[in-house]
């Protein structure tokens, strides 16, 4: 028995935006076909003694099974707010996979990258099915790595005519615009506030650590979509709690973490106020966008079985292949 080390820099030359797009819609398919096996991710708070952050972070275990990609594994993943003063990215992550059929580990795989390009490749699909079909302005309020990746992933599926990205940092949002021009060709300027970003936006993309509205509902315009990425509350209540469609990518997910969770934990938000999961929506069991004057909402706290359907893509590419290590167990 033996195990390939994949290291990150083999998964970035393995794995592109546009196929981690298709792997993600892969994925939320088999999600709308009950053919996924996910439990809710398990957090491993560094708190001690109520004392929290301990080490300023946390980390999430998230094991998958997904059906058609005969993807099975696990990613341990951790996110430290400080680690960027010390040189360090933010996200952390490692993910293992397993024969479906034995449980017989198969590879160890960096997992930090494919954490960061599957999360926008979700967005996009997301965009894909409950987007107007004309949107072409797109409002981004976080310009780190999440930034960046979630406007290489848009740029796959859809055409843009502007990007409006701002951050708490201006400088970031500067250097953000200016290298996806470059690295595009696209229109990406930094813009100086969370309402001019959002301001006569077709989509609005939260990707930050706050936990504070960024949002008001009176800055959206009709038919907008709004998609929450990150890990806390980032949107006017307003927003959850009136859109024409609140759409989730897991429920058992976003009812202890995420945009939802204090919502959920006032008593405020259940599972019967969510229109779906995405994806139901994907493989078309549930209707997505019906009109263009809905304005939709999709929460995505983020989901182990992207991860590990990436992986799995990345495996299945690279194993058999010179200048992969393979270790024997044996």
């Amino acid at each position: 028995m033996s195990i390939i080390l994949i290291s990150g820099e083999q998964v970035k030359k393995a794995l592109s935006v546009s196929e981690t797009i298709s792997v993600a819609e892969q994925v939320y398919k088999d999600h709308g076909l009950n053919k996924v096996v996910m439990p809710a991710k398990i957090n491993l708070n560094m708190g001690i003694n109520g004392e929290w952050p301990h080490f300023y972070g946390s980390a999430n275990s998230m094991p998958s099974y997904v059906d058609s990609l005969k993807a099975m594994g696990v990613k341990f993943v951790s996110g430290y707010t400080k680690n960027p003063e010390k040189g360090l990215p933010f996200i952390n992550a490692l993910i293992i996979l397993t024969e479906p059929e034995t449980g017989c580990p198969i590879a160890v795989i960096d997992g930090t990258y494919i954490t960061a390009v599957r999360t926008g490749a979700a967005s996009a699909v997301a965009v894909k099915h409950l987007a107007r079909k004309d949107s072409s302005v797109v409002g981004i309020i976080g310009a780190g790595l999440q930034g960046r990746m979630h406007i290489m992933a848009l740029n796959e599926i859809m055409n843009i005519s502007e990007i409006k990205v701002t951050d708490i940092h201006e400088e970031a949002a500067d250097r953000c615009a200016k290298e996806m021009r470059e690295l595009l060709g696209i229109n990406v300027r930094n813009v100086k506030s969370n309402e001019e970003a959002v301001k006569g936006s077709d989509i609005v993309i939260t990707l930050t650590i706050a936990d504070e509205p960024l949002v008001k509902k009176e800055w959206l315009k009709k038919g907008a979509l709004v998609v929450s990425v990150g890990s806390y509350q980032e949107l006017d209540e307003q927003i959850t709690l009136t859109c024409d469609k609140l759409i989730v990518d897991s429920w058992l997910q976003n009812s202890h973490r995420g945009e939802l969770m204090k919502l959920v934990r006032d008593g405020r938000i259940n599972e019967k106020n969510i229109y779906s999961e995405l994806g139901y929506i994907v493989s078309g069991n549930k209707a997505g966008r019906e009109n263009d004057e809905e304005l939709i909402c999709a929460c995505l706290i983020g989901m182990g079985s992207l991860d590990i359907g990436a992986a799995k893509f990345v495996y299945d590419k690279l194993n058999d292949t010179k200048g992969v290590e393979k270790i024997d167990l044996t």
